[in-house]
């Protein structure tokens, strides 16, 4: 585990210049495609007061560097899951401090029902800002003081991966639509890597969308996995249409989280990792 918290500050990870995760299916080995037939995928507004879209948020970063919005969702009185990378700072190369990390509930055109600000965060030790091979590893567990208001329910992780062709869904907040929730609700988990720790999916998400759950259609509010990767920009803004994905395994989440007071036994040997403000 590598913790960012309060009091302490970035350190400068080994990195390689691009852009982060722009194109699908890239040096992830995948098992064979399932021909399922679904919808014409498309995006639609969904209610923000109703549960499970309630319990998905807005995450917008400041500081340093160029600021950049993803998606995330509540799974805990105090805890938020997201996408890594949407908190690594490309122009500065370090994380961001967690004061600079927003979470709003409720997002829309400008307002909001629900505001926080991180206290902290933890991150896998195996994920490396802007390099593929992190890809299983992208998602982040931000804590705040203060606690989601009662009435938000936490979604829930699913431990295990049930078989394929899994029927999903998935919201967020997409930079062509930035300030309104939109979802694509008829769409499959169609493939998972080698490893188990990457779902292929065929939902329609762009830019924005990373940190975002893909959940069960038939389970209401069991994550099955966190947004990642999806069409890189010049697709997205002008073939909305275009569908395809990956997400991180909630599975592979579950196991991280349960590991956590283990590795918190090891702080000593992780301080030299640890970044702050």
């Amino acid at each position: 585990m590598v913790e960012f918290g309060d009091g302490r500050r970035a350190g400068t990870a080994r990195l390689t210049r691009g852009a982060i995760f722009a194109s699908l299916l890239i040096a992830v080995p995948v098992a064979a495609y399932v021909s399922v037939q679904r919808p014409e995928p498309h995006r639609e507004t969904v209610d923000i007061k109703a549960y499970p879209w309630s319990s998905i948020g807005k995450v917008a970063t400041a500081g340093f560097g160029t600021a950049q919005n993803c998606t995330g969702a509540v799974i805990g009185s105090n805890h938020f899951l997201t996408s890594a990378h949407c908190l690594y700072s490309v122009a500065g190369k370090h994380f961001r401090p967690p004061a600079s990390i927003n979470i709003f509930l409720g997002y829309a055109r400008g307002d909001y029902r629900v505001h926080r600000v991180a206290s902290r965060y933890v991150v896998p030790p195996t994920f490396m800002p802007l390099t593929m091979d992190a890809a299983g590893s992208d998602f982040a567990v931000v804590y705040t003081d203060d606690p989601f208001p009662p009435d938000i329910r936490p979604l829930r992780l699913a431990t295990a991966i049930p078989p394929l062709p899994v029927a999903v869904k998935t919201g967020g907040y997409p930079l062509e639509r930035p300030h309104l929730m939109t979802a694509d609700q008829h769409c499959l988990i169609k493939a998972i890597s080698g490893d188990a720790k990457l779902l292929v999916h065929d939902c329609v998400v762009h830019h924005g969308d990373s940190g975002g759950p893909l959940l069960s259609a038939d389970d209401e509010g069991l994550i099955l996995g966190f947004n990642v990767l999806g069409y890189p920009l010049l697709v997205e803004l002008q073939e909305q249409s275009k569908e395809g994905g990956m997400a991180v395994s909630a599975a592979t989440i579950s196991e991280f989280l349960a590991s956590q007071p283990a590795v918190r036994l090891e702080r000593q040997k992780l301080s030299r990792l640890r970044i702050a403000p």
